[in-house]
């Protein structure tokens, strides 16, 4: 149900109210003094899961974006330029510590690089 804005016309006060188009009628038929408010709808266009695919030229630049940053969740999930050698050590320090729990991860990805031995 939508969201429509209400306005007294006597006290000149706005509210929103939270109903259906039929209720908003009703509502405005038994009190004349209110009137509704022409506003914008608040849509929302959708959200990427089995329904809705992301474009590939978003995909291309979280790509770019997690390239330059690999150690970040971003890169997790849209991948890096790293081999995987590297994914595979980083995954096993990330498993065998507790990287992201107590830790900075920020600071300990700046830390890490691509090749470097593990202690």
């Amino acid at each position: 149900m939508p969201t429509y804005v209400i306005t007294d016309t006597e006290k000149g006060e706005t509210f929103e109210k939270f109903c259906s188009w039929n209720e908003l009628e009703t509502f405005l038929e038994k009190n004349p003094k209110f009137k509704k408010e022409l506003t914008t709808p608040k849509i929302i266009s959708g959200i990427e899961g089995k329904t809705h695919k992301v474009d590939n030229g978003f995909t291309e630049n979280m790509q770019r974006i997690s390239e330059a940053h690999p150690n970040s969740p971003m890169a997790e999930k849209f991948g890096t330029n790293r081999t995987n050698k590297d994914k595979k050590t980083f995954n096993t320090v990330k498993k065998r510590t507790s990287i992201g729990k107590s830790h900075n991860m920020n600071n300990i990805a700046k830390e890490y690089r691509p090749g470097q031995l593990v202690k």
